[in-house]
């Protein structure tokens, strides 16, 4: 039988920073040997408002595993600037972390993602990036494989990905699933690591995500009060609300509500559990 973590480029294994394709990275290497072809590209879309904890471990992955990972940021959506003017190429150390790419969006948009107006956001910082960087090497959607981190437990969203006409012709593959790989196979292999992603399960990477469920929103909002500054300014500024409730609605239940501990553990590619859209 074919090892499903045993890549043909050209591709692009897509780490969103969580545990779940942190694994699926490593059973990739492992199926290789330790070492990538060289049109077998790892790239990590960065917002600029994922955690602090989340570029650490993207950082300690690529270093103790001898990987290089490509760190990529929005810059426009302008189809004039062509792929290499719509995205950079930063690091750990240049990384945006106050949601530089993220106010870049907004501002051409003028507008904020929501769930009225529609939840672009990924779509922009996270598949368009990933995309432009793939066309920098001459390659368009259906060219090359993508990679995605969803377990087996999350094969419903595997599913809708594939569904969505505007994926006809991507090339997706889901090693995990393919390999059976649940939630607790993957929390069982950090277990036994001698490093970890170093937050909670269930708080996600992107820090306060409007899209997901009101418990999370809460539970982040306790976690990380300061971490919703950002959100609540863009609010104010377009005097829309991004989720169902606005941030100061939620700083509002965090004074009032008891602790609450978030959802089950979801750590797939950003979009992909919280809007069901395409990552």
């Amino acid at each position: 039988m074919t090892d499903p973590f045993l890549i043909e480029g050209p591709a692009l294994i897509s780490f969103s920073g969580g545990r779940t394709s942190a694994y699926m990275l490593w059973r990739i290497l492992q199926a290789h040997g330790g070492t990538l072809p060289d049109d077998v590209h790892v790239c990590f879309a960065n917002t600029g408002k994922e955690r602090e904890e989340t570029l650490r471990f993207v950082h300690e992955c690529a270093t103790r595993w001898g990987v290089r990972v490509r760190w990529l940021e929005f810059v426009t959506e302008r189809k004039s600037a062509g792929p290499e003017g719509r995205i950079q190429e930063v690091g750990y150390n240049s990384a945006s972390r106050e949601g530089e790419p993220f106010d870049r969006l907004i501002a051409e948009k003028q507008a904020v993602p929501s769930t009225i107006r529609g939840r672009w956001c990924t779509d922009y910082l996270k598949v368009r990036t990933l995309q432009d960087f793939m066309a920098l090497h001459g390659l368009g959607p259906g060219q090359y494989v993508e990679v995605i981190g969803i377990r087996a437990d999350e094969a419903d969203r595997a599913r809708r990905l594939r569904e969505k006409e505007r994926n006809a012709s991507r090339k997706i593959e889901t090693p995990l699933i393919a390999a059976g790989i649940r939630k607790d196979d993957v929390l069982g292999f950090w277990k036994r690591q001698d490093f970890d992603l170093q937050l909670p399960r269930g708080y996600g990477n992107c820090d306060h995500c409007p899209f997901v469920g009101l418990k999370n929103r809460v539970a982040r909002a306790r976690f990380d009060p300061a971490g919703t500054f950002w959100w609540a300014k863009h609010e104010k500024d377009r005097n829309f609300a991004m989720g169902r409730e606005s941030v100061v609605e939620i700083l509002g239940m965090v004074a009032q509500s008891p602790e609450l501990i978030p959802d089950d553990y979801a750590d797939a590619e950003c979009g992909l559990w919280c809007a069901g859209e395409a990552a």
